[in-house]
């Protein structure tokens, strides 16, 4: 508990400081375990690959055979080009919860 007022220098300007607005796919890497999103403001989201089954199944061939849609908000794989069939909205991984559909 502060029993006395101080005051602290501000070391930062508040310019100076990022604040996510927007989380936008650049490209995705894949481990044994997770889903690494590489989000275009730097960030990284890691997805554990249990989380979508039909990505814990796939072998690594068929995890790179991704592609990022509208404009970065969409992972998806076209099942035309492999056996996933998957469409994974970034932001569902930046929120907790799963909405209704």
């Amino acid at each position: 508990m502060i029993s006395d007022s101080q005051t602290y220098p501000v070391l930062h300007r508040r310019s100076e400081y990022v604040t996510p607005s927007e989380a936008k796919a650049e490209y995705v890497t894949f481990d044994d375990t997770y889903m690494h999103i590489h989000l275009r403001d730097k960030r990284i989201v890691s997805v554990p690959l249990s989380w979508v089954p039909s990505l814990a199944v796939a072998d690594q061939d068929a995890l790179q055979r991704y592609q990022i849609g509208w404009d970065g908000v969409l992972i998806y794989w076209d099942p035309e080009d492999g056996p996933i069939n998957e469409d994974l909205m970034v932001a569902t991984y930046l929120r907790g919860g799963v909405e209704d559909a």
